[in-house]
């Protein structure tokens, strides 16, 4: 069997494909972190039907658009379920801040506005459409501490 480089028109078209093949390695190696890293979410405690406080540390490094999606879980007897969702898109922008009192109707944009009592965790997830060629789409995920919201 002739080598791979034989059946090759020519040393160019061999180059380029190396060139290629590595340009397209180092997007698949890229970090997620140059753009966003978040290094921890927290929530409550809170009062039923009020604000649940959020704490979130969390860094925009790079401009992005993105996509994020929150799944609010509350324990029952039976394991947990999924208690309520949110999902929207947006620009991020390194200068952003969060409010100062986060909560988590800011942080679901209204989707899941105040709990009922009990035991509850937030997964949150974010896609990040990175804006270079060869650089496939990145993912963040974390998950909240367990809160109580009392009655």
């Amino acid at each position: 069997m002739r080598p791979i480089r034989c059946v090759l028109d020519s040393n160019l078209l061999f180059a380029a494909m190396v060139l290629w093949l590595s340009l397209w390695g180092a997007g698949q190696l890229w970090p997620t972190s140059y753009w966003f890293e978040v290094r921890s979410v927290s929530a409550g405690p809170a009062v039923a039907q009020k604000a649940v406080p959020m704490v979130v540390d969390r860094s925009i490094n790079q401009p992005f658009y993105g996509t994020w999606h929150v799944t609010v879980r509350r324990w029952s007897e039976n394991g947990w379920f999924n208690y309520c969702t949110a999902w929207g898109t947006a620009t991020y922008e390194a200068e952003a801040t969060l409010p100062k009192e986060l909560t988590l109707d800011w942080w679901t944009s209204g989707g899941c506005p105040v709990l009922d009592a009990g035991r509850y965790s937030i997964s949150t997830s974010w896609r990040v459409d990175p804006d270079f060629p060869l650089v496939p789409i990145k993912t963040v995920s974390i998950e909240s501490n367990i809160f109580e919201v009392t009655p």
